[in-house]
């Protein structure tokens, strides 16, 4: 009787013991940060999806994953070996310093350069060599137009190009040298310089009235990388830059050719369902979508279930969002750059005759879209080619051996009088037609004021259980900085604090827990 006494004795503590165990530690699960649990799915490793991941880890989200559809990182950022040097495809320049948030990451690193002041000489299609003090004239009017944009735009409620070209066509008359045929030559040529910062198909599609819209952050606009390339901004913030040691695990939490198919939040648990193009799934409580807006057009409607609401839909499709490329080519020597320019090169004019034949073949039009020829920051063996707006859509249809071998026709069509031009050694060029970016960066257009859209509706979350459960970053969704790496890092950072501010409000009050449990 007294053993049996013992047995049921301890059986009893042995199952008090066992739910004080479940206890404790159900209450130390309770107080745990939500940020070491929370899963995190991140859509696109660009600048925005790389700043947003690394400033989570570092603020205890330790269940981030980014999907990226990609065979790597970087997105529009992409920096690749060719000839003896590292180019940039996408990126290439940091614009600005002040209020840049890039600029202000390197600014003491010692990666960077500045720009030397601009050298640039302007030829015909015939070889021939426009007066430069002309030309900078000129250039100089078009660039004061830009910086006097909200005034010039007060009166002129139309496009960019309609506004510009009035207040061109004024200046023109000064010069007398300047005939009809020159003239339509130069307003092509300038339109090809804007719709290179704008990436319209026509200056005549960019909005004047929202041009002020993007704020330029003060200082040079074409800080260079020197040797590196922009792609360096990533290892910076991963933390691989300045020191390995400290090298945040990006690389370990990031699935390469992951295109995600399906973003589906419609279950009642309030969470989000990710597929992969393989089939693969991923169940996150919150998704950060950073991929291009140029995705976005083409695939919200099949990607998200439910569909967006119509506010978000309507500035996915009035936004501007354009095109750009690049030429780079590769000499045995510099033939091109016999005064060691640092900073410049050539512009060159079609004439609308030539433009109108090149238009008729397929295999040609992108090179009326040909701005012209520049060197390369400490590459010296480097010119780049620049092809505006539409025309670096139209080349992603032509193959890499017609591209070079056009290449050599606009060099000696346009240089041969005055340089000893000799044939590229090599040649790699940007597409950024396809699938994953479908474009370059955004813009605002006519369209963009018809229907009233905005980078601010693009970027709101969308909230299920008073929960933001689907966020978006990426340069498009930047207010005033949009079609920038800079800003595009900072909506990374943007759509990262939002979801640390908002479980810093949710952690739970664990400092004065007990277990002063007492045994009957």
């Amino acid at each position: 009787m007294l053993a049996f006494r013992v047995q049921l004795v301890s059986f009893k503590m042995l199952c008090r013991g066992i739910f004080l165990f479940y206890l404790i530690t159900e209450t130390i699960a309770s107080c745990a940060p939500p940020q070491s649990y929370k899963r995190i799915v991140i859509v696109g490793s660009g600048a925005s999806g790389i700043a947003a991941a690394t400033k989570l880890m570092l603020n205890g989200f330790h269940n981030v994953q980014i999907l990226e559809a990609e065979n790597r990182i970087g997105g529009r950022v992409n920096t690749v070996k060719f000839d003896d040097y590292l180019v940039d495809l996408g990126a290439q320049w940091i614009h600005g310093e002040k209020g840049n948030v890039v600029y202000e990451i390197v600014a003491n690193m010692n990666l960077t350069d500045h720009s030397d002041p601009y050298k640039e000489e302007v030829f015909t299609s015939s070889g021939e060599l426009i007066d430069s003090t002309m030309m900078k004239n000129l250039t100089d009017i078009y660039i004061e137009l830009i910086d006097d944009i909200i005034n010039v735009t007060v009166a002129c409620q139309r496009s960019v190009g309609e506004c510009f070209e009035a207040k061109l066509k004024e200046h023109f008359a000064v010069f007398p040298e300047l005939n009809e045929t020159m003239q339509e030559q130069l307003l092509w040529n300038f339109n090809m310089m804007q719709t290179s910062l704008d990436p319209a198909d026509s200056w005549y599609d960019i909005a004047a009235q929202e041009y002020g819209e993007y704020q330029t952050c003060d200082g040079d606009q074409t800080v260079n990388w020197k040797e590196r390339g922009y792609s360096t901004i990533l290892d910076i913030l991963m933390q691989k830059i300045p020191d390995p040691v400290n090298e945040l695990p990006v690389m370990n939490k990031t699935v390469l050719n992951a295109e995600v198919t399906k973003i589906d939040y419609s279950g009642e648990d309030g969470k989000a369902k990710i597929t992969t193009h393989d089939g693969r799934e991923f169940i996150a409580d919150h998704v950060i979508v950073t991929v291009s807006l140029g995705v976005l057009k083409e695939q919200h409607e099949t990607l998200f279930n439910p569909p967006l609401p119509e506010y978000k839909v309507n500035s996915i499709k009035g936004l501007g969002y354009g095109y750009a490329c690049k030429i780079f080519l590769a000499f045995n020597d510099t033939w091109f750059n016999p005064e060691n320019m640092k900073n410049g090169g050539y512009r060159i004019l079609w004439s609308k005759e030539e433009r109108e034949e090149l238009d008729r073949d397929p295999k040609r039009r992108w090179m009326a879209y040909a701005l012209g020829f520049w060197v390369v920051e400490h590459k010296p063996r480097l010119l780049y080619v620049w092809v505006s707006g539409k025309g670096g859509r139209l080349m992603d249809k032509v193959t890499d051996d017609e591209v070079y071998d056009q290449c050599v026709e606009l060099l000696n069509k346009f240089l041969s009088k005055h340089f000893n031009v000799s044939k590229p050694i090599g040649m790699i060029r940007s597409k950024w037609y396809q699938k994953h970016f479908r474009g370059t960066y955004s813009y605002r257009s006519l369209e963009t004021v018809r229907t009233n859209s905005s980078a601010k509706q693009l970027s709101e979350p969308i909230l299920k259980m008073e929960k933001t459960v689907i966020l978006f970053g990426g340069e498009a969704t930047n207010n005033h900085q949009f079609s920038t790496v800079h800003g595009a890092v900072a909506t990374g950072w943007r759509e990262a604090e939002r979801l640390i501010d908002f479980y810093e409000k949710q952690l739970p009050e664990c400092d004065d827990v007990h277990f002063g449990f007492k045994l009957l």
